[in-house]
């Protein structure tokens, strides 16, 4: 048995266990800074406004009527008696069409930075006629308004097709809404009808979505964002999504929601009916680096592997001490992708880390192997290696298929030209494997 090569293998082995660790604190490092990333954004979504839900408008009506109330006591005797009863109710809009732009901007705590927008909503609605029925006493009727967050309303302006201005007041009546505001009406406005036109100035960050309350919704949205992620119940009917921005339309109708079934809860809740759109960053420094680190240990197996495999061709010995500062010098890498990455983004990061360990590596290996052309040679691979890696970060979709094929092409390189290898003279000194030959 050769010894020498078993001891090789187990202190790689041995390496490898500690260097998987180190890879697997560069993870854990990622993770904090993500978290405080996120910290930081919830911060300034605190001090401006979170991301917005809108709702309505819904038109309440508060009333009550006189019933008669029969009751029977003990005896067998009925009583007659009259009480009130509320008969409020809530009345969806026949029609809602909504336009609405997006204004995007960046603000910045530290390094980190938080997307915030400024839309400008315009909504078209049309109510129903409304008419109490005898005995019915009207209370009072609102238009209702639902704003998840109502620190982002900026301006609020309402008016009827005759032109006659309505006021806005905070506060949402009946609690139908746990944020927004509501218009008090003339129930005289409703006999035959009313058009509403209103424009709303809202704030937000990250997220903005609508909830598709009438009979028949039409809404779209446009913004010089570039990079949209269109979430909710209901995806876009059209979307053109391009450098400059994306444009959305959305319809809905009541076959699709469920009608007034909406309002009182039986299709899970008006919130959970809602579409809207996430400003997303797709190239995200933190979850394109914690996807690198998840193959760190992989690159790990690989350096020290084809070290090794060099070892055994050119038959030049390398100490233990020299296959760690190798196998740091990969964890180094993912290290300085990540604080690179939080200052110049993710695919300059890659590339300026990438080739500083290639360098250091190839260096270091050039007195490790004896001559350039064996450095150069582990430089073209790594160099490939490092390639391969940026290339499964790109495909998220191809990623397991394009890491099974780099897996399966090292595996036969390392099968081709250890195919005439002597493994029973492999890691033992020259004339020890001089002697070992002659015996044979």
């Amino acid at each position: 048995m050769n010894k020498a090569l078993a001891y090789k293998l187990l202190t790689l082995i041995l390496l490898a266990l500690v260097l998987a660790f180190a890879v697997m604190k560069v993870e854990w490092k990622v993770q904090e800074r993500a978290a405080m990333r996120d910290g930081a954004v919830r911060d300034i979504a605190d001090q401006s406004a979170h991301a917005q839900q809108l709702v309505g408008p819904l038109l309440l009506i508060s009333c009550s009527e006189r019933r008669e109330v029969v009751d029977t006591d003990d005896k067998g005797k009925t009583r007659r008696r009259q009480m009130r009863q509320d008969c409020s109710r809530l009345i969806r809009p026949a029609q809602i069409n909504g336009q609405g732009s997006l204004n995007v901007t960046e603000l910045h705590r530290g390094i980190y930075k938080a997307r915030v927008y400024l839309a400008t909503l315009g909504v078209h609605a049309v109510l129903p006629a409304f008419q109490p029925k005898p005995g019915q006493t009207l209370e009072g009727v609102n238009l209702l308004f639902g704003v998840s967050d109502p620190r982002g309303l900026k301006s609020i302006a309402l008016g009827t097709a005759s032109g006659q201005t309505l006021d806005a007041r905070p506060g949402v009546p009946g609690e139908v809404f746990e944020h927004g505001f509501h218009v008090p009406l003339n129930p005289a406005l409703l006999e035959k009808g009313l058009t509403l036109d209103a424009k709303l100035e809202l704030a937000g960050s990250g997220r903005l979505d609508w909830v598709p309350l009438a009979e028949d919704n039409d809404f779209s949205l446009r913004s010089a964002w570039p990079h949209p992620s269109f979430d909710g119940q209901f995806l876009p009917e059209t979307r053109t999504v391009a450098a400059d921005g994306f444009s959305a339309r959305w319809r809905v109708n009541d076959f699709a929601t469920g009608g007034d079934r909406l309002l009182n809860g039986k299709t899970g809740g008006w919130r959970e009916s809602a579409f809207g759109v996430s400003l997303i960053d797709p190239v995200d420094a933190y979850t394109q680096t914690d996807r690198a680190v998840r193959y760190g240990f992989l690159f790990v197996l690989l350096t020290l592997g084809g070290f090794f495999l060099f070892e055994l061709l050119k038959q030049r010995p390398v100490h233990p001490l020299q296959y760690s500062l190798i196998g740091f010098a990969v964890v180094l890498f993912f290290l300085l992708l990540l604080a690179l990455s939080e200052h110049t983004g993710f695919p300059l990061a890659y590339l300026i880390a990438a080739v500083a360990c290639v360098a250091m590596i190839t260096g270091y290996s050039r007195t490790l192997l004896g001559s350039w052309k064996g450095a150069a040679s582990l430089a073209g691979g790594y160099g490939l290696l490092y390639l391969g890696l940026y290339k499964l970060l790109a495909s998220e979709d191809y990623a397991l298929l394009m890491g099974a094929w780099l897996i399966f092409g090292v595996l036969a390189l390392t099968m081709y030209l250890t195919r005439r290898l002597d493994w029973r003279k492999a890691g033992l000194p020259i004339a020890t494997a001089s002697t070992t030959a002659a015996n044979d």
